[in-house]
Parts: structure tokens; sequence; C-alpha cells
């Protein structure tokens, strides 16, 4: 059951990300064309979005390989 809620939180968070992403693009390319309020605005939106997805990331914690193990870094 933990982990269906993890995996739910991290879909969240990737889709926070993603379309956070998505929305930054769109308001710079708003404010890049002429000065805009609503470039502005999505530009702001965008980016409390991006930092709510790195947050949430950041509070699903460390992955797990098994019962008491911590994730190892790939091999370079």
């Amino acid at each position: 059951m933990e982990t269906r809620r993890r995996g739910e939180a991290e879909r969240l968070a990737r889709r926070a990300l993603g379309g956070g992403g998505l929305l930054l693009v769109a308001g710079l390319a708003l404010v890049g064309v002429g000065p805009s309020d609503a470039g502005m605005a999505l530009t702001v939106i965008a980016l409390a979005a991006l930092l709510y997805g790195i947050h949430s990331f950041g509070r699903l914690g460390p992955e797990r390989d098994g019962p008491g193990e911590r994730a190892q870094p790939p091999p370079p």
C-alpha cells in the first residue's frame, strides 16, 4: 500500500515538473515577444509549479533497493 502512495506521489511530482517546464517555456516566449503582463504571470505560475515539483521529489526521500538498504549511485 505504501509503494502505491509513493508511486502516486512520484507521478504527481513528475507531472508538476513537466507542466511547470512547459508553462515556463510558454511564459518566456510570451515575454520574449514583447512586454506582457500575461507572460509575466504565466512565468511566475510556472516557477511556482517547478518549485512544488522539486519540493515534492525531495519529500519522497531516498530510493530503497530493499529492506534496510540505501540506493547506490550508478557506477561511472
